[in-house]
């Protein structure tokens, strides 16, 4: 009597893995890109929630407080006397990131009030990688302090994403 042994050939197992080596290397392109996307959005959060920390701190603590941003990272401090609240990293959302600042300044001030003080120079800050098809997102301030996160790809009018 022949026995028939149950499993993989080893041709089967081979045919396997090269259809598994097409599926990947379909897939990468993709999967390089949507890194580069949260790369991105953690990079303009990190932004957003420093103007937000700066906003509400300068209510709670009934004095201004300024937010400021540079090549190194982003700084929330009390503007008198002068305190430092809090301080995060530049490369929070990775390396190879692009930072620009609308006004080539990276500065705003809080007024106890919420308000941006007449005069702060950062009204824009748009996030980017390198990588072809990833998001640009861009944190906008207004003059009444609310931060806004959009995506300058979407182009749509009734899109809320959009810038």
């Amino acid at each position: 009597m022949l026995r028939r042994f149950a499993g993989f050939t080893l041709v089967e197992a081979m045919v396997s893995v090269v259809i598994l080596s097409i599926l990947a290397a379909l897939a990468l392109p993709s999967f390089n890109q949507m890194v580069a996307n949260f790369r991105v959005r953690t990079a303009a959060e990190a932004m957003l929630n420093g103007l937000k920390l700066a906003r509400s701190e300068a209510v709670r603590r009934n004095t201004q407080v300024s937010f400021t941003a540079s090549g190194t990272g982003w700084t929330v401090a009390q503007v008198s006397p002068a305190t430092t609240l809090q301080t995060r990293p530049a490369n929070e959302g990775g390396r190879g990131l692009t930072m620009t600042f609308a006004s080539g300044n990276a500065s705003a001030t809080f007024q106890p009030n919420g308000r941006v003080l007449a005069g702060s120079p950062l009204t824009q800050i748009k996030v980017s990688s390198g990588v072809t098809g990833a998001d640009r997102l861009q944190v906008n301030l207004g003059p009444g302090g609310q931060a806004r996160l959009c995506n300058e790809l979407i182009t749509t009018a009734n899109d809320p994403r959009g810038c």
